[in-house]
């Protein structure tokens, strides 16, 4: 007969103290407690760059899906400068030119094909974000 090693959540002493310590060491290390520290005074901000990395990891699979969310977050963040360049995008064009600006669309254009969701999840942000409150600015809430 030959001996099994106990399969499961069954560890061995020596395993457990030794986990035991590593989690220790980590709870002590300075820059983890800043971490923490930081994270719960900037709920916000914390909950942006977590699912900011999980809409860059999920791109790489679902580009769609991954797009959306990493739309919805720069949408969340950026919704007064894109009303801000939606409302003067007519000065814009009479400044740059037409030349300019229709080699800018083409590119915007191009974007929106290669990555869809990204425009989406941020249109989405925005329009409800003006719908709820059309004439305040989100900095004027922080």
């Amino acid at each position: 007969m030959t001996s099994e090693t106990p399969k499961g959540p069954e560890q061995n002493p020596d395993e457990k103290s030794k986990l035991q310590e590593t989690l220790d060491s980590l709870k002590k290390n300075e820059k983890i407690e800043d971490l923490f520290t930081y994270a719960q005074a900037h709920t916000k901000d914390t909950v942006a760059y977590v699912l900011l990395i999980l809409g860059i990891v999920w791109f790489f699979f679902h580009s769609f899906y991954g797009g959306l969310l990493i739309g919805v977050v720069s949408g969340f963040y950026f919704t007064d400068e894109l009303m801000q360049f939606l409302k003067s995008v007519n000065d814009l064009v009479e400044e740059q030119g037409i030349a300019r600006s229709l080699i800018c669309g083409g590119t915007l254009l191009a974007f929106f094909i290669a990555a869809p969701g990204i425009f989406i999840g941020a249109a989405i942000v925005v329009a409800m974000t003006q719908l709820i409150n059309p004439k305040g600015s989100k900095s004027s809430e922080e």
